[in-house]
């Protein structure tokens, strides 16, 4: 059975970032990472917004947005792993945060080695999910962050 590649161009290494939600494993391209933080419950709700997004935060000098993964993924919560923290992307200049139960490390990836996912993912929310490595026999579903965001917010940019 031949891999069914997710590029088909000359082999390039990426790195990507492996982090935890709902007793799964997923990855984020680092390119599209501003930093990590510990996530801190102090939250500032925003009334009439999305289900999946928490509340806003102001860190420093710049609001955070903080967005569910467990909620917008559909996933069920699960304690092992729990050590919470932030993955804040700067994608189209938003300063959004990924909620996520722990981060695992980072990967240097061939692009090559980057798969279609297929038809058993672990969210229904197939648009999610950009590609599927494999590592130390588990898989890491590659998320794709911009149809996330357009997902909890159809009128936002993320070209």
């Amino acid at each position: 059975m031949e891999k069914d590649n997710i590029v088909n161009e000359v082999a390039k290494e990426i790195e990507v970032l492996e982090f935890r939600a709902g007793g799964n494993s997923y990855g984020i391209n680092v390119n599209d990472i501003r930093e990590i933080l510990p996530y801190n419950k102090k939250l500032l709700s925003i009334p009439n917004t999305h289900s999946s997004i928490e509340g806003i935060i102001k860190p420093r000098d710049f609001v955070i947005t903080v967005i569910n993964i467990i909620n917008v993924l559909k996933l069920t919560e699960v304690d092992e792993y729990k050590n919470d923290m932030l993955i804040v992307t700067s994608i189209n200049n938003l300063n959004i945060g990924f909620h996520v139960d722990s981060v695992k490390g980072i990967h240097r990836v061939l692009t090559t080695e980057i798969t279609k996912p297929g038809k058993k993912l672990t969210t229904s929310l197939k648009a999610a999910i950009a590609g599927v490595i494999t590592r130390e026999d588990r898989k890491i579903e590659i998320l794709d962050f911009r149809n996330i965001i357009m997902e909890v917010n159809p009128q936002v940019n993320v070209g």
